[in-house]
């Protein structure tokens, strides 16, 4: 692989922790609080905020913020009280537990995400011992302002590291941003493929973490 791995960049939902608090955050909470402020059915508020989400899109640095979608549909208030209910089903990967165990001073984490810092605080205040064991966290939307994790996310993190692209790996669950993308700054990366093989999924790929402890030798 040419020069040693000295930092392992990590996706952070689907990757290290499972997507269920954040599905449930957008497709059943934001839903359900749109019923019952503007008095229609769910199916209706759902129908609505949905069309909403596609009106606006993952291009457009909006959709990653929950500040602008609480405004937006009238219950800016009530964000900081979603964010706790959806924190209740925040929940650590047992491979990701082990891998960041094993891990453990051999090589730096970083966690590089589309999230805005409020999922992410969530998921630090939920799961301590992930905080613990980062070394660097990093936001596309909210610290460079960029939707998604286009490569010009990775090329900013690689100058907030000090890193060469070589000595980089990065895993996500995101077939364009989490392997398409940094491939192309020269980040060596594996799509994370929990459910099995699918048939786009590209040869470098994982089914859980602890693969790549034998892919980086250690």
């Amino acid at each position: 692989m040419g020069s040693r791995v000295r930092i392992v960049s990590l996706d952070l939902d689907g990757t290290v922790v499972s997507r269920e608090y954040v599905d449930y955050f957008w497709l059943e909470l934001v839903p359900r609080l749109y019923a019952e402020r503007w008095g229609v059915g769910l199916e209706e508020a759902r129908r609505l905020v949905f069309s909403a989400y596609d009106e606006v899109g993952p291009g457009d640095l909006r959709w990653y913020r929950p500040a602008y979608w609480f405004e937006r549909f009238g219950f800016p208030e009530l964000l900081e009280w979603a964010l706790r209910e959806a924190g209740g089903l925040v929940r650590l990967y047992d491979d990701a537990a082990s891998f960041l165990e094993a891990v453990k001073g051999r090589v730096e984490v970083a966690i590089c995400t589309s999230a805005s810092r409020e999922f992410i605080d969530l998921v630090f205040e939920k799961i301590p011992i992930l905080r613990e064991s980062v070394d660097a966290v990093f936001s596309s939307s909210s610290d460079f302002s960029l939707p998604g994790k286009p490569p010009e996310f990775f090329k900013a993190v690689l100058a907030k590291l000090g890193a060469q692209p070589d000595e980089v790996v990065h895993v996500g669950d995101d077939p364009v941003h989490d392997y398409e993308n940094p491939r192309s700054v020269g980040i060596r990366a594996f799509l994370m493929a929990r459910k099995g093989e699918g048939q786009r999924d590209p040869p470098e790929r994982l089914r859980n973490l602890l693969e790549l402890l034998e892919i980086i030798h250690l």
